[in-house]
Formats: C-alpha cells, structure tokens, sequence
C-alpha cells in the first residue's frame, strides 16, 4: 500500500473518531433543557385554583368553601355552586338546602354518585346499548360455562373430602350471611340525596377504557402505533353543542360515563350520547351533572373544558361563584362549634369566672406572719374598733371616759358639783375655754353615730381632764 493511501485511511479514521467523540460529547456531556412538571404548593393546596383563577379573570367573584359542612347554604350568594369530589358526601338536611337554593334560580354542579351491583339490572338501554349489553352477557357466560366445566374435574376429585368434613359448608353460610348483612348496610348509607332523584348513576366506560389501553413497549414509539392510539382517544370523546351555539365542544371524561335508570329524569339538554355532560331543571335553577372533574387543575387545560366552564356559569344571571373544594368532612373543632356553640361558651365564660376567682390577688400569697407578742396600744385599738362596731360598744365607751373625767373633776374642785346643772356645764366650758355645746354633748347626751361627732364628745372630755390634771 503506497504512503499516500496509507495517509487517506488514517485521516478518514481520525475523522470517524473525532465524529464520534464529538457525538458521545453533546450526548453524555452537554447540558440540555428540558422540561419538567411541576406543581407549585398552592396549586397542590386547591385542587380548584386553576378554576378560580379562570373565573376571575373573566368578571366572576369566587369564594370557596372547604366541604359542604362549611358552607350555610341560605346565606350563600346567588349564582353557581360547583361541587367539586363530593359525590354522595351530602346529608340529607344539606341535600335540602342545596335543591331550595337551586330553585331560587341558581346553578349547582356536581357529579353522581357510582352504580351499585344492584342497579346495574336498572339501566335504561337504548335499542343498539341493548344489544351490545346482551353479547356481552352471552359471551360472559359462555366463559363462565368453560371455566366451570374445566373445575368440575377437580371437584369430583375432592367430592369424598368434603363429604366428611362439613365445617367449611357451615363457613360458606356464614360468609354468605356476612356478606348479605354488609350489602343490607351499604345499602343504607351509600345513597346521594341531592342527585339519587334524578336517576343518573356514574359507572366504568368500557369503550373509553378499551381505547386507553397502553400499546406494547415495543410499539409504543412507532409512528404506527401512535396515530392509531391517537385516533382510539378521539373516538372516546364527547361532544357537547351549547344551546345557542353553532360548533361542539369536546370534552374527555375519561373511563367514566354517566346512565340512567329506569323511570330518570329526561335532561334539558346533553352531550351527543349523554355520557359526559346532563343539564336539567331545578324549579328555576338548573343542576349540571358531570361525569368526571372537568375543572380541577389538571383536567381543565384539556380539550375544551375551560370553555365549559365559563359557559355553564351563564346560564343564570348570577356572576358569584361558590367552589366547593373538598368532601363533607367537618374538621372536628368546626363540627363541635357548629352543633355545641352554646354549650362551649357557657364553658368559656364559667372557666373565665373561675380564672377571675383564682387571680383575684396578684403576686403570690404572703406567709404567715410570726406568732410575735403585740404591743398593747394596738390591743387598745383593736379592743375599741370592736367595741364601735358592736351593738352598745360606742355608748360603752363614752360613758367609760365620761365617768373617769368626772370623778378627777370632783376630787380636784368639789365645789362645782353642788351647782345646777346647766350652771355646771357653763362653768367647765368657760374654764376650759370650749363651747357650752360641746361640753353639754360630752357630759349629757347619748354616744354619736357618726364618727366626727363621737370624736368630737371624746375630745371635749380629754381636754376637761388635761385642765384639771395640772
């Protein structure tokens, strides 16, 4: 091989290396963007906030409620109620007030609630739904047939066993009775009084679940694959024509579809099959069923379920609009305010009393004082604070100091006791250079109530007794 051939096969290697360290760089190495879902904390706060927003932006006033416990009803503001996830969550006393506010002339949105085993013989089928339901049934029981006959042999083999064991036999009635028992409960609780008078049940859409089935991994990419998974999605949509409007909204429910039982209500108006949208009337009001949350926050960017939104918010004049965003669980503090209000207040201002009573003294309590011998001026003056007090006490002891100043007065000027008496009380008042009337009240009249002039009248007598002491 000559040098330059050998020359051309080395530069086309090294640049076959080169592309492919150049390739292996931007694939391993190079950063890209992409884009990531994510969900910020108030939208997963409110399930309803795509919905709240849209509605505002678009001149409606929106306010929410947690549950339907939270919600008084009469006072809610006129316009539309979308009860969002509360299916069959509703009591029978909020089922009434909800269908009086209705017939007031609002709007209520809600879904119904699932079918039970025992009303799937109710449904009201059309003419094509009743043929398609009965092959199914036929090819259900044909494959029931074949399962038991490959079961009969194994049961045959087991026919001695059981023969002389009667126990399970005995189970089997007991599980038959248990189970009886349990629908009898469900069928007692699992009722919907504010849309079971309509007749419309919620149930699995075999068609929608038919045409959602994933693909094979190994076909999930093919261009094959994908359009024919995009068309099996299209034909499980629904179309809604508004009243008044000339084109069709599409809507995706998902794998539920609504039916209706025997003897249901006939809607105003509904989606091309009514299995995704029910409009009916409500006295003046009107009450949407929906088989799915179109209006949550991940299914309203689909399709047009924006669009629905806004529009069945118009068909009353009222532009309020209340969202319901949870089910009907009360947290407990709620519950117990709303059923005990009175109860918890008289608690509140009993236990406030008691507090009042308990505080009353600030600071912290004094000891005792020590058992220490008291002086006897205050043996005196708490002798004499009893003795005023006491029935008789205040006379007690003004004739005490009464009698102890006349006799000093009769041992130091006997004299003056063989005058009159008025003569007497004129001779000490000026002597002692005090009004006649104030040595009269000392030495004739009853004890003072009050305690200016009792003061007084033992004053006077003090000062009769400083005189004749010197």
């Amino acid at each position: 091989m000559s040098d330059s051939a050998k020359g051309i096969l080395i530069a086309f290697v090294l640049l076959i290396l080169g592309a492919f360290g150049y390739w292996w760089w931007h694939e391993n190495m190079e950063l890209r963007w992409t884009s990531v879902e994510h969900e910020s904390a108030a939208a997963a706060a409110d399930p309803m906030l795509a919905a709240t927003r849209l509605l505002r932006q678009n001149g409606r006033s929106v306010t929410g409620a947690g549950s339907l416990g939270e919600l008084v009803v009469p006072q809610t503001a006129g316009g539309t109620m979308i009860v969002s996830g509360a299916s069959g969550t509703a009591t029978p006393d909020q089922a009434r007030e909800l269908l009086e506010w209705v017939r007031r002339g609002n709007t209520l949105i809600a879904e119904p609630r699932w079918i039970k085993p025992a009303e799937e013989a109710l449904i009201a089928y059309s003419d094509e739904e009743q043929a398609e339901h009965e092959a199914g049934e036929e090819s259900e029981e044909a494959t029931e047939e074949a399962t038991e006959e490959e079961a009969e042999p194994q049961a045959a083999a087991g026919e001695d066993a059981s023969t002389t064991d009667e126990a399970p036999a005995a189970d089997a009635a007991d599980e038959e009775k248990t189970a009886e028992e349990t629908t009898d409960d469900e069928a007692d609780h699992d009722i919907d009084p504010l849309t079971d008078h309509l007749g419309v049940r919620a149930r699995p859409d075999a068609l929608a679940c038919k045409c959602r089935t994933e693909p094979d991994e190994k076909d999930k990419n093919k261009p094959e694959a994908m359009a024919k998974a995009r068309l099996a999605r299209e034909q499980a949509l629904s179309h809604l024509t508004l009243p008044g409007k000339q084109y069709a909204l599409e809507l995706d429910a998902g794998t539920t579809e609504m039916v209706s039982l025997v003897g249901a209500a006939a809607p105003l108006w509904s989606d091309d099959d009514g299995g995704a949208v029910r409009v009916y009337g409500e006295g003046k009001g009107r009450i949407v069923l929906v088989a799915n949350g179109f209006f949550t926050n991940s299914k309203l960017p689909e399709r047009d379920h924006a669009q629905l939104l806004l529009a069945l918010t118009e068909l009353t004049p009222g532009k309020h609009v209340t969202i319901v965003k949870r089910l009907n669980v009360l947290p407990w503090y709620k519950a117990l305010w709303r059923h005990y209000q009175l109860a918890l207040v008289s608690l509140a201002v009993c236990l406030a009393l008691l507090f009042w009573s308990a505080v009353r003294r600030f600071g912290p309590i004094l000891p005792a004082p020590k058992a220490e011998r008291r002086s006897l001026l205050e043996h005196i003056d708490a002798s004499g604070a009893w003795l005023w007090k006491a029935d008789g006490g205040r006379q007690m002891l003004l004739e005490a100091a009464r009698d102890d100043t006349l006799a000093l007065i009769r041992r130091r000027v006997p004299a003056l006791f063989r005058m009159p008496e008025g003569e007497l009380f004129a001779t000490l008042a000026r002597t002692c250079a005090i009004p006649e009337a104030d040595v009269s009240e000392a030495l004739q009249q009853d004890a003072a109530s009050h305690v200016t002039r009792f003061t007084r009248q033992i004053r006077t007598l003090q000062t009769l007794r400083n005189h004749y002491e010197r």
